[in-house]
C-alpha cells in the first residue's frame, strides 16, 4: 500500500476529522483537488484523503458496492476476473457485516465493520424520503449491497458509532490502540 501524508498509528490519537465518519475530512487531510461534474462550469470540491487510508479515512463511511452487472461490463470490455462473480469474494473478504453476514454474499469475520442505519433511527428527513420512495412504487431494499436488491433503502456504512473504519482503521490498526468494540452502532475507545 501506498499512501501519501501522515500516518496515526493509534485511534486514541488520530485526529477527530478523521475519526468522526458523520463528515468528510476536506481540510487537513485532503489533497484540494476539485471538479466540474456539468459543463456549467461550476467546480466541487473532489475529496481525496492525504493520510494513511488514503480516501477512505476521510470519506463519508458509505460503504456501497457496485453493480454486478456494471462489473460484467467491465469483464466484457477484456477485464477478466472484474465480473460481478469474481470481484464478490473479494467484497467478502474485507467485511463484517453486522446486520447480513449471514448471507453468502457478504463477510462476517474481517476487518471493515458495515451496517445500516434502522428506520428508527433515521433522522426524520431520510424516513420522509424513504416514505415517498415507497409511494412512488420503488420496492424497499434492507441492503443495497444485495446482489439482487434495487428500490430505497438506508445506505451501508463504515463506521462505529461516529468512527469511520477506514483501511488504516481496519487493517493497520497497531497494538495499543484504543478498542473499537464489536456492537452494532457504538465504539468503546479511549480517546476518541
Amino acid at each position: 500500500m501506498i499512501d501519501a501524508g501522515p500516518d496515526y498509528p493509534q485511534l486514541g490519537q488520530t485526529p477527530d476529522d478523521l475519526v468522526n465518519g458523520h463528515h468528510n475530512s476536506v481540510v487537513d487531510h485532503d489533497w484540494g483537488l476539485e471538479h466540474t461534474p456539468t459543463d456549467q462550469g461550476r467546480t466541487r470540491p473532489q475529496p481525496r484523503g492525504r493520510v494513511t487510508g488514503g480516501s477512505t479515512a476521510v470519506n463519508t463511511a458509505i460503504a456501497l458496492r457496485g453493480l454486478p452487472e456494471d462489473f460484467d461490463k467491465w469483464a466484457a470490455l477484456g477485464n477478466p476476473g472484474w465480473d460481478g462473480a469474481g470481484v464478490l469474494p473479494h467484497f467478502k473478504r474485507l467485511e463484517r457485516d453486522l446486520d447480513y453476514g449471514h448471507e453468502p454474499y457478504h463477510g462476517d469475520a474481517r476487518p471493515i465493520s458495515v451496517w445500516r442505519y434502522r428506520r428508527d433511527e433515521m433522522a426524520p428527513i431520510h424516513q420522509a424520503f424513504l416514505i415517498a420512495a415507497g409511494e412512488a412504487g420503488y420496492p424497499h431494499s434492507d441492503d443495497a449491497n444485495d446482489p439482487q436488491s434495487w428500490g430505497a433503502g438506508p445506505q451501508p456504512m463504515n463506521k462505529l458509532g461516529r468512527v469511520r473504519i477506514s483501511t488504516a482503521v481496519g487493517y493497520l490498526a497497531r497494538p495499543g490502540s484504543a478498542p473499537i468494540s464489536r456492537s452494532r452502532a457504538t465504539v468503546t475507545c479511549a480517546g476518541c
